[in-house]
């Protein structure tokens, strides 16, 4: 087995996991989809989820790659027909980065914009600004006006107000006329951000930086990348405590509204975040997994991973909604309805955070940074993982020159991605990121956890497990794997596809024809599935019957990594346990 290069050591590999993990999943998306959910209500599945059905994930993906040293578009050598689900994972990997991209580029746009003498989002003094736009004192009382705060407003303002249209916060204006300068939908893409673009080529630059000399460079990027933002929101929450209001937020977020348990939604959601959040249907683990040594205690750094995500949802979590709470009770309103509900609501309440802070332009500068580098690693992970998934499958075309194969990979996303920094970017990046999370990744993930259960083994998995780190763990993770994480995926996409809804952004619905393009993204990442099928299948020889039993047993490049310090007696026995001899590579 040809050496593909392992960690200098385990801290390295457990970084750049967290930095996968531990991203904008958890500062971006998982606030928003917490706050459409009902706050505390979500936290309940998603902790759930996280126990039963992420935990296992992501030892199960650590234990194939680690066993083999092989990445996702190898791995499956293990069970060849079902080599698409590998594939399938590299494809939406390869989706997701494309609007990965932008989202770091709206960082870096803010951290720009923190160097303005004024914070930019801080005040209505704009051009871009509108007669809506009003500062926190611009609320009235029970919505019938106070005649001192209606005197801080424009006439427009006053009269939008009283009749009950919704003014807008600057941070909300700043996000949607400057940085976004949003459309009025999909339909009307508009022209390109060209300051977005630049943000992206600077992004895309440091990408290929980090990545010059494989994981030996990007290992040690993670150190300080994964561990950072810990520090800023830290500091962002414990500001956010001593405002007012903020207590209200806190408890929005941490008590449950047992009704909204009632919701399909709300579970559902819980379990796509839990998955989207730890990056299992990218594959990004099993590739960083495959570097690995071939005793590295994997069933730890599962655990330790974890505990890490889900600690890291919960505390950005914390910061943004005492944030909310403080909006809420300058704006006299329910927290519920703030701001709107879309992907934007991170970028509006951190930013509202930061300008309440002493020094606000150095606080913002600093956590934009942290933020585009929390980003950043995950995108690094991101593209490692096409690199090696596209060198491991067709290494005479995209194995020869690591820095061409890279290069080209950011180039191509860099291009297919302007689409998002369109002004109509926004409603592409929430199509995409709601359709991509709708289908494909539930089945997936549910697919490899089944295949490698019940035709792999679970008690194949076991005696690899035991080969790695010496000793069997429980047989509550072969339970999991076998019976109850199977039932759940097929249960979740099931109640997910009957109660669909159409994506809108806030109140703003989406026409028929984008909505057909988004089934098409969430399709996308499964067409490898069934062709990978009949291909693996027409290469065979024999009956139908005899085709199907030999694509369902291990090739001869399925071995442990280790299989130079076993004797070839222990190696045989190994790659035999199924009882038949390894079929050929196909």
């Amino acid at each position: 087995m040809a050496n593909r290069g392992n960690w200098s050591n385990r801290l390295e590999f457990l970084f750049s996991c967290i930095g996968v993990t531990v991203g904008l999943g958890n500062i971006w998306r998982f606030p928003y989809i917490c706050y459409k959910n009902g706050g505390g209500a979500f936290l309940i599945p998603y902790f759930l989820f996280l126990i039963i059905i992420g935990t296992p994930g992501i030892f199960l993906q650590f234990t194939y790659a680690q066993y083999s040293n092989l990445g996702p578009g190898k791995v499956w050598e293990c069970c060849p027909l079902f080599k698409g689900i590998g594939y399938g994972m590299m494809t939406l990997t390869a989706v997701l980065g494309l609007y990965y991209t932008v989202i770091i580029s709206w960082t870096l746009y803010y951290f720009g914009m923190s160097f303005s003498s004024t914070l930019p989002w801080s005040t209505c003094d704009n051009e871009w600004n509108t007669p809506m736009c009003s500062a926190r004192t611009k609320w009235a009382t029970n919505g019938t006006g106070n005649s001192t705060m209606m005197k801080n407003l424009t006439n427009a303002a006053s009269h939008a107000f009283l009749n009950g249209t919704a003014l807008k916060t600057p941070p909300e204006e700043f996000w949607e006329k400057n940085v976004l300068e949003l459309t009025e939908g999909i339909q009307t893409l508009g022209t390109v951000r060209w300051e977005l673009v630049l943000c992206g080529l600077v992004t895309s630059a440091i990408i290929f930086l980090c990545l010059i000399k494989g994981i030996h460079t990007s290992g040690k990027v993670m150190y300080v990348m994964a561990t950072v933002p810990y520090v800023f929101l830290l500091t962002l929450l414990i500001r956010g405590l001593t405002l007012p209001g903020s207590l209200q937020g806190l408890k929005y977020y941490m008590v449950p509204r047992w009704e909204e348990l009632l919701k399909f939604s709300v579970w559902v959601d819980a379990a796509t975040q839990t998955i989207y959040s730890l990056g299992l249907p990218s594959s990004a683990l099993i590739a960083l997994a495959s570097h690995n040594k071939f005793h590295n205690n994997l069933y730890r750094d599962a655990i330790i991973l974890a505990v890490c995500d889900a600690f890291t949802s919960w505390f950005a979590g914390c910061v943004v909604f005492v944030t909310l709470g403080y909006m809420a009770q300058e704006a006299n309103l329910s927290i519920k309805d703030v701001v709107d509900q879309g992907p934007g609501v991170a970028f509006i309440v951190y930013p509202e955070a930061l300008a309440t802070l002493q020094l606000p332009q150095l606080w913002s500068a600093l956590f934009f940074f942290v933020l585009f580098t929390v980003g950043l690693d995950s995108q690094v992970v991101h593209i490692q993982l096409l690199y090696t998934g596209l060198s491991d499958s067709w290494p005479k075309i995209f194995g020869r020159s690591r820095l061409m194969t890279v290069g080209g990979i950011i180039v191509v996303s860099a291009l297919v991605g302007i689409i998002f920094t369109t002004q109509g970017g926004m409603y592409v990046v929430q199509l995409t990121d709601w359709y991509v999370s709708s289908l494909s990744l539930m089945v997936l993930v549910g697919m490899e956890v089944t295949v490698l259960a019940w035709i792999y083994g679970a008690d194949r998995l076991y005696k690899d497990i035991e080969a790695m780190i010496g000793y069997l763990p429980t047989k509550l993770w072969m339970v999991l794997w076998k019976f109850i994480n199977p039932f759940l995926y097929a249960v979740l996409w099931l109640i997910g596809v009957i109660n669909h809804k159409a994506v809108t952004y806030g109140s703003t619905p989406y026409p028929d024809w984008s909505i057909g393009i988004g089934w098409i993204i969430a399709i996308l990442p499964l067409l490898p599935i069934p062709v990978t099928m009949f291909i693996t299948l027409r290469r065979q020889k024999g009956s139908l019957r005899e085709r199907f039993s030999k694509a369902l047993k291990p090739t001869n490049e399925w071995k442990p990594a280790a299989s130079s310090h076993l004797d070839d007696k222990e190696v045989e026995m190994r790659l035999n346990e199924q009882g038949d001899e390894p079929i050929n590579a196909t």
